[in-house]
C-alpha cells in the first residue's frame, strides 16, 4: 500500500468519525434548531459555540500537537500521553471551578446576564471536553481510527437523542408536564437544553472513555513536563490566534453592529450559512485527524519533502472536486437550513474558498511543527488574527455579516502567503505550483460556465452541474493518474 493509499483510507475512516456525526448534527440538529428555533435563538447558539472554540484551543493549549511530536521522538506514547493527560486535566478542573465561581460576572460581560446559566453548562462542557481530546489524540497517534470513530459517532448521537427528548419527547408527555417539578424548573428552558445536552453527552463520553486512561499513571514526570510545554504553549498561541480567525467575528458583531440592527438576527443568518459549507470543513477535519500523525511518522524519510507537496496536490483536488459540488448542488443543500436564512446564500461560495484556503494554510504550515520552530507559528497566526479583528471592526458597521466572510477569506490567504514565503527559508518543500495553479484555474472555469448557465430551473442546473463536475473528475483523474497513486502497492 502505498503512503497516499494509506493516508486516503485513513482519511476516509476519520471521516467515519467525523463526517458521520457532523452530517448528523448537520442534517438532523442544524435542520431542527433552524426550524425549531427563532433566528435570534440561533444566533445565539452559534455565538455561545464561538467562545467555545476559543476556550477548547486554550485549555489544550497545543498538547494533541506535542503528543504527536514527542511520541514520534521518543518512541513512547504511553508516556507522554501520561504527562499531557495529567497536565489537561488539571488545568481543565482548575478552570470548572474557575467557571462556576464566576460564570454569573462572565454573563454580565458578554451581555447574557438573562441566561448566565448558560454560561456555566458551556464552561463546564468544554473543560470535559479538553480532557477527552488529549484521549482521542492518543488513540489517533496509535492509528485506532476505528475506535476513533466510534466514540466520535457516539458523542453526537447521544447528544441528538438528549436534544429530542428534552425538546420534543418530555413535553409531549401528560404524567411528566403535570409534575411540579417539571413546571417549575424544566417546562421553560427552551434554546439552554441544547448546552444541556452537550454537557450531558460530553459526560457520558469521558465515563466511557474510562479504558482509554485508567491505567494512568499519578506521577507527574517533571523532566518530560517541560520540554513539552514548551514546545506546545507557542502552538496554544497559533491555535488561539487561528481559531480567532475562525470563530471572533461572531463575538465581533455584537459589538459593531450599528445601534438599532438586531444583532441575534444578523449572528444566526450568518451563522447558519456558514453551515452550508460544512462539507468542505468536514473534509479538511477528517484529513488534519489522519495527516498531523502522518506528518510526523514520514518526517524521517528522505523523500518526505515530495511526499509533502503531492499530499498538497492531491489535497486540493479533493478541495476543488467538494467545492464545486456544493455550489452546483446548493439548490437541493440550501434546505437542510430554513427558509427565513436565505438572504445570507450569497455568502456560502465566499465561505468555501476561506476553508479552501484554511486547508491549504493546514498543510503549508506543518512545517513548522515538523522542525519544532513552532514560535514562527505565533507571528503568522498573529498577523492574521490582528489582521481579521481590524478589518472586522472596521467593515461590519457597514457590511454586516459579508463582511465577515471576505474578511475571513482574505486573512486565511494573508498567512498562507506568509507561511509559504517563510517555509522556502526554513524547511523548503517544492511544492507543484504550475500544476496546482491549472487546477485552480479549471475549477473557476467550471464555476464561472456553471454561473453563466444557472437559470431559476432547478434540474436544469443540477442537470449542468453534475455534467461539469463529472468533466473535472475525469480531467483530474487523467491528468493526475489518481487510480494509480491512491491504489498501487509501491511507496
Amino acid at each position: 500500500m502505498s503512503v497516499y493509499s494509506k493516508l486516503g483510507g485513513q482519511t476516509l475512516i476519520y471521516g467515519l468519525g467525523n463526517i458521520v456525526p457532523r452530517m448528523l448534527n448537520y442534517a438532523i440538529l442544524t435542520f431542527y434548531y433552524t426550524r425549531r428555533f427563532s433566528v435570534e435563538q440561533y444566533g445565539m447558539i452559534t455565538e455561545l459555540y464561538a467562545y467555545v472554540a476559543i476556550l477548547l484551543v486554550v485549555l489544550t493549549y497545543g498538547m494533541e500537537t506535542g503528543l504527536f511530536r514527542f511520541s514520534s521522538v521518543r518512541k513512547n506514547t504511553d508516556a507522554v500521553f501520561n504527562v499531557s493527560f495529567l497536565s489537561v486535566t488539571g488545568t481543565s478542573l482548575i478552570f470548572i471551578l474557575l467557571i462556576l465561581f464566576a460564570y454569573r460576572k462572565l454573563a454580565i460581560w458578554i451581555e447574557y446576564d438573562s441566561h448566565p446559566e448558560y454560561i456555566a453548562l458551556l464552561g463546564v462542557t468544554v473543560a470535559l471536553d479538553a480532557i477527552t481530546s488529549i484521549i482521542f489524540a492518543k488513540i489517533r497517534m496509535e492509528e485506532k481510527v476505528r475506535r476513533f470513530a466510534f466514540f466520535k459517532i457516539l458523542n453526537v448521537v447521544l447528544t441528538i437523542v438528549l436534544v429530542m427528548t428534552f425538546l420534543e419527547i418530555l413535553p409531549g408527555i401528560e404524567l411528566i408536564n403535570n409534575l411540579t417539578f417539571y413546571i417549575k424548573y424544566m417546562k421553560d428552558i427552551g434554546v439552554g437544553y441544547v448546552f444541556i445536552a452537550n454537557l450531558m453527552a460530553s459526560l457520558i463520553l469521558i465515563i466511557a472513555l474510562l479504558p482509554d486512561y485508567r491505567r494512568i499513571s499519578f506521577n507527574m514526570d517533571l523532566a518530560l513536563l517541560k520540554p513539552l510545554l514548551k514546545y506546545s504553549i507557542p502552538l496554544l498561541i497559533v491555535g488561539l490566534a487561528g481559531q480567532f480567525n475562525e470563530t471572533i467575528e461572531r463575538i465581533l458583531l455584537r459589538f459593531f453592529l450599528p445601534e438599532g440592527t438586531n444583532v441575534l438576527f444578523e449572528i444566526g443568518i450568518y451563522g447558519a450559512n456558514y453551515r452550508i459549507a460544512l462539507l468542505m470543513t468536514l473534509f479538511i477535519q477528517m484529513f488534519r485527524y489522519a495527516a498531523e500523525p502522518f506528518f510526523f511518522i514520514n518526517f524521517s524519510r528522505k523523500d518526505s519533502g515530495e511526499i509533502y507537496a503531492n499530499v498538497l496536490k492531491y489535497f486540493i483536488i479533493f478541495c476543488m472536486i467538494i467545492f464545486l459540488c456544493v455550489v452546483f448542488y446548493l439548490d437541493l443543500i440550501k434546505y437542510f437550513i430554513d427558509r427565513k436564512y436565505y438572504s445570507g446564500l450569497h455568502i456560502v461560495t465566499i465561505v468555501l474558498m476561506a476553508n479552501v484556503i484554511l486547508g491549504i494554510l493546514f498543510n503549508v504550515n506543518m512545517w513548522y511543527k515538523l522542525t519544532g520552530k513552532t514560535y514562527i507559528g505565533i507571528y503568522i497566526t498573529g498577523i492574521g488574527a490582528l489582521l481579521t479583528v481590524v478589518l472586522n471592526i472596521i467593515f461590519i458597521p457597514k457590511y454586516s455579516y459579508v463582511a465577515c466572510a471576505w474578511i475571513h477569506l482574505v486573512s486565511n490567504t494573508v498567512m498562507m502567503i506568509i507561511t509559504l514565503l517563510l517555509g522556502h527559508k526554513y524547511y523548503r518543500i517544492h511544492y507543484e505550483y504550475k500544476r496546482i495553479a491549472e487546477i485552480m484555474l479549471v475549477t473557476a472555469a467550471a464555476y464561472i460556465i456553471f454561473s453563466q448557465a444557472k437559470s431559476d430551473i432547478v434540474i436544469n442546473n443540477i442537470i449542468i452541474g453534475t455534467a461539469l463536475l463529472i468533466l473535472f473528475i475525469f480531467y483530474c483523474i487523467k491528468r493526475e493518474n489518481l487510480f494509480k497513486v491512491f491504489f498501487s502497492k509501491g511507496l
